[in-house]
């Protein structure tokens, strides 16, 4: 069963629909450097189709990192980059441990997201977890329904987390703040972006 794309955007979906390849589409620096930074070779992949068989979110979603992998190959920047099916995965990992040319196709997608981060393509919930974890460490903080059930289980009420170690907390911020990603995600909020 396909799951249809709807992005509520008529020329982005006519565009990623487009299944040709135009070589003026093909940026080569693209690829060498989604390479450089995810440190796979995905030149080397041969389009097998492993990755997006192992891949958890493929049949309840469009994802299918194939493509991903494909665009990478073909140096097609702004197919991989403007598609929010980019941000679907779940960093699992399963594609890259099936692999049979034992690439990373995980890597390759990070990469992506690294360099549409760059240039302000990033959904809202990912910017949002941003401040998320500048507050208190985790992406989905504690909360007192999770805490009464660690309690029911004979836990702790709080992980061994930042929840339990506070004084971690500097050492994230110093992260974020040292790759402006805090910076970046407030300024992108507040311009009404992704």
């Amino acid at each position: 069963m396909a799951v249809e794309k709807n992005y509520g955007n008529p020329d982005l979906e006519k565009r990623l629909a487009d299944r040709n390849y135009y070589t003026s589409d093909s940026h080569k620096d693209f690829s060498k450097r989604v390479e450089k930074i995810s440190g796979t070779m995905s030149h080397m992949c041969y389009q097998c189709g492993t990755c997006t068989g192992s891949c958890p979110s493929a049949p309840r979603s469009s994802y299918r990192i194939r493509l991903f992998m494909r665009r990478a190959v073909l140096g097609l920047e702004d197919e991989a980059l403007t598609d929010p099916d980019l941000w679907l995965c779940t960093t699992c990992y399963s594609c890259s441990d099936r692999c049979p040319r034992d690439l990373f196709p995980t890597d390759v997608i990070m990469a992506m997201r690294n360099l549409a981060f760059e240039i302000d393509i990033v959904p809202r919930n990912f910017l949002q977890t941003v401040n998320l974890i500048y507050t208190s460490g985790h992406g989905v903080p504690n909360n007192d329904v999770n805490r009464a059930a660690r309690e029911k289980l004979g836990l702790p009420r709080d992980p061994p987390t930042t929840h339990s170690y506070p004084e971690y907390m500097e050492g994230i911020r110093k992260i974020i703040d040292h790759y402006k990603l805090k910076e970046n995600a407030d300024r992108i909020l507040s311009e009404g972006g992704n």
